[in-house]
């Protein structure tokens, strides 16, 4: 006699039938609201297993509790590593590694946002996996009689319930936040054995159990993360006698299994059934490719001798698909739960894969800064979740196509960026920023001062900004200990002190988008006699200030020395008379020293201006 392993994807309703249902026309024959497997009416089998047969893990459903004074123990609470280990409450249970996996039974813990009860009884087992936190279930198979060791040479199946949640770190999250898709890759759900003894549990690890000496991965399956309880199956033949086993994510879990958003990747087991290969009958199915690349596919595997081959989407005959291989794509089914179902010995038996719909990705740009004057160097990073490639256009003919960029904004105005992501199922989206960057002219402010340098006996100076660039509409002047200290005219007279020195003065002008530039230069009075120097000059060929020369140049030897505002030597002479004709460098604000051969005489500094 054999037993089956039934699938429950529908509702018990109170129905009156009104036709017997047809279980693969995609009609809901009888009325009740349930088509083709939904219905009850339509049992078919995940696995056909002889009776007597079981599973060589002991309490392979999590039913049998262990007894205490007050009955059956029942976990009552979230398992953290204050709170006991409830997972020992499954007899013959205990925690895998030092990660606390879950245990969930409907007597007493069975938190919302998880899909329970389990479909085999009222016990689950749960673990995170996550690339840098991963929980294991594990169980010692000759711990309780009869023993089971695994043979090596033998081949073996084990086949299991798995379902998936977006899980938070207390198991309260809502049913929308529990949403698994967010996970896009599969997981690569792995067996690991070990050899030759009953291991203590728990195994000291906070990382993957493969890389703790003597564990070994001796089988996988890929799985994708779903909320529908699926059955998936590893066959597999051990090199050596295995004693213990663990079940959880393999050491090469791809990088997107982590936070999402405030969740973490959890995956739920029920009814491991391990047993010698021939003692199982299986139709494996899995899925690959993405709906959004249009390459998305379903595979099965039934077992010899199955016939009468039917697909289905959500339970429902995707009419006409009839081989082993769905082209969803081609048929333009989207995501979904596919399932094959097929003739075996008389009986209904079938697997099923998810495959996750088409979804939106969410770009989520930053610009920093998003205001600023030319040229303006403006920063762009992609914080979007589960993105595989992004791109950026931004809005002046550049463009780049790195997660983060940096690009410089040469000339004023407003642009308009877009960013389009693609995540990691092959989907795209874009978003469009208008007006996302808004560049302001560029500025300069230039000090104009006649007469300078004067003498003590000619100190009003007439200040002006005449050379400066840009849309300026405010002018402020400081001269520090000078009347009237501070102005915001655009020109003003100064009267300085009929005392020898130099004295700074300081501009700064803004323009109507905002843009600030400063410029210091200083006031030189002198004795009378002293070599005496202009502060403005401008080489553009005219015949007319056209070098920087002493005013009223005597003759007098001396060292003259041009330094730029980084204090970088660009020009020297010994030639007062020839001065400097400024060709090559750019126009701006430079600092001279001019050092007079008589050892009486003052050196004389200053800030020139050159405008051509």
């Amino acid at each position: 006699m054999l037993k089956r392993l039934l699938i429950s994807l529908f509702f018990a309703l109170p129905v009156v039938a009104l036709a017997q249902e047809v279980c693969n026309n995609a009609l809901d024959d009888d009325a009740d609201g349930l088509i083709d497997l939904n219905d009850p009416d339509c049992p078919c089998a995940t696995a056909i297993i002889p009776s007597n047969v079981e599973s060589f893990i002991h309490n392979h459903s999590f039913e049998e509790q262990v007894m205490g004074p007050n009955g059956p123990c029942c976990p009552y609470g979230f398992v953290s590593p204050v709170s006991p280990p409830w997972l020992s409450c499954a007899d013959g249970w205990f925690q895998a590694t030092s990660n606390t996996s879950d245990y969930f039974h409907e007597c007493g813990y069975s938190p919302s946002g998880f899909p329970l009860p389990p479909p085999d009884g009222e016990g689950a087992l749960g673990f995170y996996t996550d690339v840098d936190y991963k929980e294991y279930v594990g169980t010692c198979l000759t711990a309780t009689a009869p023993p089971n060791p695994l043979t090596a040479g033998t081949t073996y199946t084990l086949s299991l319930w798995i379902a998936a949640v977006g899980a938070n770190g207390m198991h309260t999250q809502t049913v929308a936040e529990a949403d698994p898709s967010v996970f896009t890759e599969q997981l690569p759900l792995a067996l690991f054995g070990y050899a030759n003894a009953c291991v203590p549990f728990p195994v000291g690890t906070e990382g993957c159990i493969g890389d703790v000496a003597g564990w070994e991965e001796i089988g996988r399956v890929l799985v994708q993360p779903a909320w529908d309880w699926t059955r998936v199956s590893i066959t597999f033949t051990p090199a050596e006698n295995i004693h213990s086993v663990i079940i959880g994510a393999a050491c090469d879990l791809p990088a997107s299994f982590t936070d999402q958003g405030g969740v973490m990747p959890y995956f739920l087991v029920d009814d491991l059934m391990l047993t010698v290969a021939t003692d199982q009958v299986l139709t494996p199915v899995s899925t690959s490719g993405t709906v959004c690349q249009e390459n998305a596919q379903a595979v099965a595997v039934p077992p010899v001798g199955a016939n009468a081959h039917q697909w289905y989407r959500d339970g429902v005959a995707v009419i006409g698909q009839t081989s082993l291989t769905l082209d969803i794509s081609a048929l333009d089914l989207g995501g979904g739960l596919y399932t094959l179902a097929s003739t075996f010995e008389g009986q209904c038996l079938m697997g099923a894969s998810t495959m996750l719909p088409g979804t939106q990705p969410e770009p989520w740009p930053s610009i920093e800064p998003a205001f600023g004057c030319a040229p303006l160097e403006v920063l762009f990073t992609d914080t979007s979740m589960n993105v595989l490639s992004s791109s950026w256009t931004f809005g002046d003919g550049g463009s780049g196509d790195d997660e983060v960029e940096v690009h410089t904004y040469t000339t004023p105005g407003s642009y308009d960026v877009t960013l389009t992501v693609v995540d990691l199922l092959g989907c795209s989206a874009d978003t469009l920023l208008e007006d996302a960057v808004v560049v302001g002219g560029a500025l300069t402010a230039v000090i104009g001062a006649t007469p300078n340098p004067t003498d003590v006996e000619n100190t009003t100076v007439q200040l002006n900004s005449s050379g400066s660039t840009g849309d300026i509409i405010s002018w402020w002047w400081d001269l520090g200990d000078v009347s009237p200290n501070t102005s915001d005219a655009a020109e003003l007279t100064v009267v300085f002190p009929a005392v020898e020195g130099t004295y700074p003065v300081i501009l700064a002008v803004e323009s109507s988008s905002g843009c600030v530039d400063t410029v210091r230069s200083s006031i030189i009075v002198t004795e009378l006699g002293t070599i005496e120097m202009p502060n403005i000059f401008s080489p553009n060929g005219d015949g007319h200030n056209d070098r920087f020369t002493p005013l009223e140049y005597k003759g007098a030897p001396g060292l003259m020395e041009i330094y730029n505002r980084w204090g970088q030597q660009v020009f020297s002479t010994r030639s007062l008379a020839q001065g400097w004709s400024g060709s090559d460098v750019p126009d701006g604000t430079y600092y001279f020293v001019v050092t007079p051969d008589d050892a009486d005489a003052e050196t004389l500094t200053g800030h020139v201006t050159l405008v051509r």
